[in-house]
């Protein structure tokens, strides 16, 4: 759910305008030709005194605001920080104020309006809290979690963190500001969702005890709420207040307790998380009785936070309920039961004319807040959202089940009318038959309507699924762009049973398209697909480079093209996300004959690399998150362009990367680095990269873990910040991509003990694989969880070694757990990602090793597939038809989770060739039939 508080629209400059009006008050700003500075950034704005002090960390200063009371704070604490001359910053508009208090929002940095960075000892330190919390008295903000209060009530709080900190890559191969130890290791600085500095820091200003006695978080101790209700394990944790599992000791029955905490998701209305609680507590009585409500059991505050309990309702969301149900059946069939869907839509629809015939619009209607139970009854949970239509309210959706005209709406204004509801319900339908949410990346304005992109998707996810194609009509009325169009409940509900009765009657096969209206496009290809394919792929290869060569900046000095969030906060060089993965692709696309202006982006790309890549003191070795991928895209070019010069470089980059580190793992450690020595070694003839190859494969040997018949290489807790080390299975991170490496190292030297290592390694995989109908499936590790498909933490990455494992060993278990891999992936064709990490690109990529491994048309048709249903995702941005990156909504260059990656999987799909980033000792087949792995040729020529 998005509400109008976690939305990014601007507030104009009113927050910025009150600094510079604070500035000018006390003749220091840049109007009075004071030396202060106030700079404008994306979400926050840095306001710096005269001789701005470099100090790298300490205690700092925290102040909370709710979105209503920020520019009161604003005004009353700049007074305050100016005068004492103290770097502060502030989030630069209401909306981002609205942000921080959402309550999704991360809990470790929850309510951080304004940081102050205090200089001097601890006395000045007091001194300005005290000012500060005088200063703010009596206004409303959130208590930070991360932080404690410097006062009893306050709006100021303080924590050990830093200031400027050293700037670095972390371990896991994220860029941020470092702390700095005693000893001189860097220490990444962890915002946690309580107090906890590191136990070296100087002594708590305002307690005078030492960090060390405060200690870590303590255990959590049994909580005994309104002296009745006993809380005894966590659904979900939220900055906003958790919702818990109890149980109600006055009767003995289960509960479920929503908690919601002061001045979180607060508005400019003044109304925060206590009001929506109380709200949702009027609704569960306005709907006792009705049977599609949990009952309401108590409501009560305590410490100033609100709990709302209700009945435990035993069930589960309708989003599970559909994963559990999809069925594959033989040949294309697959979906849920017909009958049972239509059933499931009906309870859905009369639960919404419920809502409505009460006088109340939902407003947040998705597979999310409706629960199935055990019966088969179908209840509304989460009813804080539901509103009078015409009444002043916040606006609030979630991203795929709303309506243009709600998404549109203003951040406060009337709440909608029935309309937005019946969208939402089409929406939850889509889902509801097919498994997949309805989202797709908005277009350039003016260009397509998002009701005719989504009937497009419907018609190729109808295909063997008999619910998708009897809804289809009622799904695309309901989601038409024009809500006077969309059909009312009782046109629903008749339509529904008009739809049940002929499911029942003689002759239920599902009907051809042109009865029900929609078309049905998209089926699946057949083994010449690529040639029926073609047109629309071509176009999604041609205007995706044309995208590549059109958003590079090559005088950018941070990064050559933006990335989001995620992205742009790790290194501007790797593979996953940086310019080494575009430059990989550029250079495959080039190869492939797609694009002639493409060599010179691959010079220039190349280029930009090299002059800036030596600025970063610390090398990673992974190959997607370190220094071996950006080593390796430089080989490439350097063959590609002939050039010696960038080629020695590319030699000596390489040369650098640690071959020994904590970290076992393709993307961010040894069996990486590794990879990129083989392929060093494959292309330059240079023995030293055949030694480090050999000393990566050592260190693998001796980080083996072995335990109940199963070797397991774990990342250390140390790495990830967890209780325990952690061990993974797939491809990235786990098993899968360490056995790959082993296999590689075996084939290129002939050595017998990696490859027997590496198939011990394919035989745990087979021991936790899990067979559901001849697909093969794994859970990321030992920890458990989903069932995963893709290549970093599932069956296509685990399949990508087990049909290597095949090829050396002879095994023919693992060719069939590879084969049952595809099987898996294909099936979650229709509810994968886009992306190489997790998603179609990916996928596709292994289905064609095994086409190219196995010779059977079968799975290169399949990858094909997958591409027709990346075409099936296409945004149109700048007149390009594009494929929007693993989030669905935006489109980025990267190559583990964007476009570039994408692009990878076509060009091979259309050209042939090897698999990106591995060595060419994987991409061909050993050179014998079975067994010990013979040196392969290596191509010393560059390819000029």
């Amino acid at each position: 759910m998005e509400s109008a508080t976690g939305s990014h629209e601007p507030a104009g400059r009113l927050l910025v305008e009150i600094v510079e009006a604070v500035l000018a008050r006390t003749g220091v700003g840049p109007v009075t030709g004071g030396a202060w500075r106030l700079r404008e950034g994306e979400f926050w704005c840095h306001v710096s005194p005269p001789g701005e002090a470099l100090r790298l960390q300490g205690w700092k200063l925290h102040v909370a605001a709710t979105p209503l009371a920020a520019p009161l704070v604003l005004a009353r604490a700049a007074e305050v920080l100016v005068r004492h001359g103290c770097r502060f910053k502030f989030a630069g508009t209401l909306g981002r104020v609205g942000d921080l208090v959402s309550r999704r929002y991360e809990r470790g940095g929850g309510g951080k309006f304004l940081t102050a960075y205090p200089e001097g000892g601890d006395a000045r330190l007091r001194e300005l809290a005290a000012e500060l919390h005088r200063a703010t008295l009596g206004l409303p903000g959130p208590a930070i979690l991360s932080d404690r209060p410097c006062f009893p009530g306050s709006l100021v709080h303080y924590r050990y963190g830093v200031f400027a900190g050293v700037p670095a890559l972390g371990d896991d191969g994220i860029r941020s500001a470092m702390l700095v130890a005693p000893d001189g290791r860097l220490v990444p600085d962890r915002r946690r969702a309580w107090f906890a500095p590191p136990e070296w820091a100087p002594r708590d200003p305002f307690t005078r005890r030492e960090p060390a006695a405060q200690g870590g978080r303590a255990a959590p101790a049994e909580v005994l709420l309104d002296g009745r209700f006993l809380v005894h394990g966590v659904i979900r944790h939220a900055f906003g207040g958790g919702v818990f599992r109890g149980v109600d000791e006055r009767t003995g029955e289960p509960v479920i307790i929503k908690q919601a905490r002061p001045h979180t998701a607060a508005t400019l209305t003044g109304q925060d998380a206590r009001d929506l609680r109380r709200h949702e507590a009027a609704m569960l009585e306005e709907f006792a009785g009705s049977g599609f409500t949990p009952a309401p059991v108590a409501l009560f505050e305590q410490q100033g936070d609100v709990f709302l309990v209700q009945e435990a309702v035993d069930g589960m969301t309708l989003r599970q309920w559909v994963a559990d149900r999809l069925e594959f059946g033989g040949g294309e069939r697959w979906g849920i039961p017909v009958a049972e869907a239509l059933r499931r839509a009906r309870s859905l629809a009369c639960l919404m004319r419920l809502v409505h015939d009460q006088g109340w619009v939902l407003r947040d209607f998705n597979p999310n807040n409706a629960m199935v139970t055990e019966d088969g009854d179908v209840f509304l949970i989460d009813l804080e959202t539901l509103a009078r239509p015409g009444e002043p309210a916040v606006r609030i959706h979630t991203p795929g089940y709303a309506a243009a005209e709600q998404v549109a709406a203003p951040r406060y204004g009337d709440a909608p009318g029935p309309a937005v509801d019946l969208y939402s319900l089409g929406a939850t339908f889509f889902h509801l038959v097919t498994g997949v949410d309805p989202l797709l990346a908005a277009d350039d304005p003016g260009i397509r309507g998002t009701a005719g992109r989504l009937a497009a998707w419907l018609g190729r996810l109808a295909p063997g699924n008999e619910a998708a194609i009897r809804l289809a009509p009622l799904i695309v009325a309901l989601l038409d762009d024009d809500p006077g169009r969309r059909p009312g409940l009782d046109e629903v509900l008749d339509r529904l049973d008009r739809a049940a009765r002929a499911t029942a009657g003689p002759g239920t096969d599902a009907p051809a398209a042109g009865v029900i209206g929609l078309a049905v496009t998209g089926a699946d290809p057949t083994p010449a697909a690529w040639s029926a394919a073609e047109p629309e792929l071509k176009e999604l290869m041609a205007d995706g480079i044309d995208h590549l060569l059109a958003t590079a900046d090559p005088e950018a000095d941070e990064r050559l093209w933006p990335s989001g969030p995620v992205g742009g906060a790790t290194d501007a060089f790797n593979v996953q996300h940086g310019a080494a993965g575009v430059l990989g692709v550029l250079v495959r696309a080039y190869e492939a004959g797609e694009h002639p202006a493409v060599l010179e982006a691959v010079r220039t790309t190349a280029g930009w690399i090299a002059d800036r890549v030596g600025r970063e003191p610390r090398l990673l070795p992974g190959l997607y998150y370190g220094r071996s991928g950006t080593a390796w895209a430089l080989l490439e070019a350097a063959q590609l362009l002939g050039d010696d010069s960038l080629l020695e470089y590319a030699m000596e980059l390489a040369a650098r990367v640690p071959v020994r580190w904590p970290s076992p793992d393709v993307c961010h450690g040894v069996a990486g680095a590794g990879l990129t020595q083989l392929r060093f070694w494959e292309a330059t003839g240079e023995r030293r990269h055949l030694d480090r190859a050999r000393e990566a494969g050592a260190e693998l040997a001796a980080m083996a873990v072995r335990r109940e018949g199963r070797v397991v290489w774990p990342v250390p807790r140390a790495i990830l910040s967890t209780p325990a080390d952690v061990v993974h299975y797939g491809f990235a991170h786990g098993v899968a991509g360490v056995g790959a490496f082993l296999l590689a190292l075996a084939r290129t030297t002939g050595d017998s003990e990696p490859a027997e290592l590496a198939v011990e390694g394919a035989r745990t995989l087979l021991a936790v694989a899990e067979v559901a109908d001849g697909a093969a499936y794994w859970r990321s590790g030992e920890k458990g969880g989903p069932r995963k498909t893709h290549w970093c933490s599932g069956s296509s990455g685990i399949g990508t070694f087990l049909l290597r494992a095949w090829q050396d060993s002879g095994e023919e278990e693992f060719r069939t757990a590879a084969q049952r891999a595809a099987v898996a992936v294909r099936r979650s064709r229709r509810h994968s990602g886009t992306a190489q990490c997790h998603g179609l690109a990916g996928d596709g990529d292994f289905l064609l090793d095994l086409a190219d491994a196995r010779a059977e048309p079968a799975y290169r048709s399949w990858a094909v597939e997958l591409a027709t249903g990346l075409h099936a995702r296409n945004v149109v941005r700048d007149g390009r038809t594009l494929v929007p990156d693993d989030t669905g909504t935006q489109v980025w260059a990267d190559y583990g989770t964007g476009l570039s990656g994408v692009l990878a999987f076509l060009l091979r799909s259309a050209h042939g060739g090897p698999r990106l980033w591995l060595p060419r000792s994987l991409t061909a087949p050993p050179a014998h039939d079975s067994g010990t792995g013979t040196v392969p040729a290596r191509d010393t020529a560059q390819r000029g």
